[in-house]
């Protein structure tokens, strides 16, 4: 894959691009401005992390729950479905008395194999079309001294980093929010920037590091002082989330338009 994998598209989100990234940080840390300090860095992938990565560039996208299909049938036009749900126990309901079939997990190739045989016990021949009509909201990741941290849902209309903080209970006591950290998968490496958000806090000024935040950010907050920048990102990538799964799922979001449609 050229670039960087996400820029929004279609209700898909992908990475931005350079230009676009420069622009934004210069609002956020040039020039004098008013806004809270802003220090980014860019760490090399470990040779561990690159192994991953090259992995991911093969990814397909697999479906999940709150994803819309849509099944094109070439000749049973009678049978043809949009907005057909994958329900949050991954099952998806079908047209044609068909029994429930479970479509988290797979890719598009495997359901459409899948259906294609079923439909195949009634009908002669069942050609038939998945198509991706609109993902389910994507993540980010809010880690460290919040109430509830985990995994939270990224809004389609844009999310604040102290906004995706609340949603994850808000600060706990013991948090430094001064020392604030969001970590980004990029092509060139993880990009980390440290943000002041009891900046934001004390004089009341937009969150503007919302502009920026992309599905798949990783938001830290630490208890005290951040320390090395690489020690915090390869220690979180290691405990709590698998880098694996991180670089499979941000390319199979970016290669989306290659799965939406598949004709056999």
């Amino acid at each position: 894959m050229n670039g960087n994998p996400f820029t929004e598209h279609a209700g898909v989100w992908r990475p931005v691009t350079g230009i676009a990234l420069i622009c934004l940080l210069g609002i956020l840390g040039c020039g004098g401005s008013s806004q809270p300090p802003v220090q980014t860095e860019y760490l090399p992938f470990t040779p561990d992390q690159m192994s991953a990565l090259e992995n991911a560039k093969n990814a397909e996208y697999r479906l999940r729950a709150g994803d819309r299909l849509a099944v094109d049938f070439k000749y049973e036009d009678d049978l043809d479905s949009t907005a057909l749900l994958v329900l949050p126990d991954g099952r998806l309901t079908l047209p044609g008395g068909i029994d429930p079939v479970i479509a988290r997990g797979r890719t598009v190739t495997q359901l459409d194999s899948t259906l294609t045989a079923m439909y195949a016990r009634d009908y002669l021949n069942p050609e038939l079309s998945v198509i991706i009509e609109d993902i389910a909201d994507l993540p980010v990741y809010v880690f460290g001294y919040v109430r509830r941290p985990g995994e939270i849902t990224l809004e389609r209309g844009g999310m604040g980093v102290l906004q995706a903080i609340a949603t994850a209970g808000g600060f706990d006591d013991d948090a430094t929010p001064s020392e604030t950290a969001i970590m980004r998968v990029t092509p060139d490496g993880m990009m980390l920037r440290r943000l002041d958000l009891s900046h934001l806090q004390r004089r009341g000024i937009p969150d503007v590091a919302a502009l920026d935040l992309q599905p798949y950010d990783i938001i830290y907050v630490p208890r005290s002082t951040l320390g090395d920048m690489a020690y915090i990102s390869d220690t979180l990538l290691d405990t709590a989330l698998s880098v694996t799964q991180l670089f499979w799922d941000i390319y199979a979001i970016g290669e989306i338009d290659k799965v939406t449609t598949l004709y056999r």
